[in-house]
């Protein structure tokens, strides 16, 4: 009984590690321009269509999820000062109002192997090679990270890009707009420049 409960406890605290290392994000982001460049823009186009270019042709990122992401990125622009315009709306085409700020967003995912060692830690970088020797105590479990990329363009010329990344867990698909909510926001936390 005693040894069942320890698995359990060992499991669970593994689970929670895991789900600690979902919070914290990875991040960047460069700019070629000095600051106060874009002071006189007030607003943005996207760059493409589609919007956002999905890098990982194995999966599969919901039309919801991706129209989630798209109106993110408006409302965060928005909440900046910027004002999105539909370079599709034929009032603007035919009266070249559109905007010589545009935006593209990339959205990729990759899948790791992480092993655990038999009382629930990850392995250490060096003990990586160990976790798949079929003698070592350990588990080897998947995980999706999933990267954010935005670029700013102005007058056609790249100027800034921002970047973030965290890991996926299979609770995240059902909480799409949640994961963008949390991300979009340090996205573009140095933007504009």
């Amino acid at each position: 009984m005693k040894l069942v409960l320890r698995n359990w406890l060992i499991a669970i605290a593994g689970v929670l590690l895991l789900a600690g290392c979902a919070a914290p994000m990875n991040t960047g982001s460069q700019c070629i321009v000095p600051p106060g460049t874009l002071d006189a823009e007030n607003t943005f186009t996207w760059r493409s269509v589609p919007v956002v270019q999905l890098e990982d042709q194995t999966g599969f990122v919901s039309p919801l999820a991706v129209q989630a992401l798209q109106d993110a990125v408006k409302k965060e622009l928005g909440g900046k000062g910027f004002t999105f315009v539909d370079r599709r709306d034929d009032d603007i085409a035919q009266s070249d109002q559109w905007s010589d700020l545009e935006v593209s967003i990339t959205l990729k995912t990759r899948r790791e192997v992480i092993c655990l060692t038999a009382d629930g830690f990850p392995c250490g970088r060096g003990d990586c090679r160990d976790c798949v020797d079929f003698n070592f105590p350990a588990d080897m479990q998947m995980r999706t990270v999933g990267f954010l990329a935005a670029d700013v363009y102005y007058l056609g010329q790249p100027i800034w890009r921002g970047w973030v990344e965290r890991d996926l867990f299979t609770g995240d698909r059902n909480n799409a707009e949640v994961v963008i909510g949390e991300a979009v926001p340090v996205l573009f936390e140095s933007f504009p420049p």
